[in-house]
């Protein structure tokens, strides 16, 4: 009787063990997961980076994005169903396309400004604004009249979207311009983030005009012009001891102003 106990003892012991171990899985069963979500995670950014590089020949092609989606599976040779797999649709589709191209564009104007940190925080900004707006201009060639036009779509209908995707971009000019604000090289009458607003605006401007060719005929502008014009909206208000003495002379005589009550609007969110 005593041994019949201890061996149903025994065995409820064997069967917590056998619980207990299912419940962690072993190392083998780990790196058995582990390999099958690599090997699936590869074949999925390979077959949407096929995708893409699909529709980025068909934007080339044609110069627009009005392309089908069947166009893009029977170009890519893969089917409908995989293409559902990796994008809710032809507007997902874009949003990546333009993702990847705006984050190359980000990525190699980094390296630029990287190149010209020994120069100094004028040479970094230098580098910047050259590179946006060559990059810009040369992307004409491989879709930038396209990606232009989503980008102003993009600004429109999906703000958040087009903030994410260009957060990496402001962080970038916003850090330039604070270091030559401390280092005296640019105005102080402006916050670094008021002129990183005003900057890229700018270099957004002038780009367009590069890519969809809005300029005056015969008025054409050089890099060298558009980064002169730049630098020069940056650089500290002139006060020299003319103008200093003459402001303080039409100071004295003009009658002191009343206080206004209309409250000044603000232009930018």
């Amino acid at each position: 009787m005593t041994a019949k106990k201890r061996t149903a003892r025994e065995s409820d012991a064997e069967l917590e063990l056998v619980d207990t171990d299912a419940e962690m899985p072993t190392s083998w069963q780990e790196r058995t997961i582990e390999r099958r979500l690599s090997t699936a995670r590869a074949r999925a950014l390979a077959r949407s980076s096929r995708f893409l590089a699909t529709a980025l020949e068909l934007v080339e092609e044609s110069g627009r994005a009005d392309f089908t989606i069947q166009t893009l599976i029977d170009r890519s040779n893969l089917s409908l169903r995989a293409f559902y797999q990796h994008f809710a649709g032809k507007e997902e589709l874009l949003l990546a396309l333009y993702e990847n191209a705006t984050s190359q564009f980000i990525e190699a104007i980094r390296h630029e400004v990287a190149a010209a940190s020994g120069d100094g925080p004028m040479a970094q900004l230098e580098a910047f604004c050259r590179g946006f707006l060559s990059r810009a201009e040369s992307s004409e060639a491989i879709g930038g009249r396209v990606m232009t036009i989503y980008n102003l779509s993009l600004e429109i209908e999906r703000p958040a979207d087009f903030a994410k995707i260009w957060e990496p971009h402001q962080k970038l000019l916003t850090k330039i311009l604070s270091s030559c604000q401390r280092a005296g090289l640019i105005r102080k009458d402006l916050t670094p983030a008021q002129l990183t607003t005003l900057l890229n605006s700018t270099l957004i401007a002038l780009a367009q005009i590069g890519v969809f060719h809005l300029g005056v005929k015969g008025a054409e502008l050089s890099e060298d012009q558009l980064w002169a014009w730049c630098k020069q909206a940056l650089m500290p208000p002139a006060e020299t001891p003319k103008a200093k003495a003459a402001v303080k002379a039409v100071g004295a005589k003009a009658p002191a102003k009343r206080a206004s009550a209309r409250k000044p609007k603000k232009l930018t969110g």
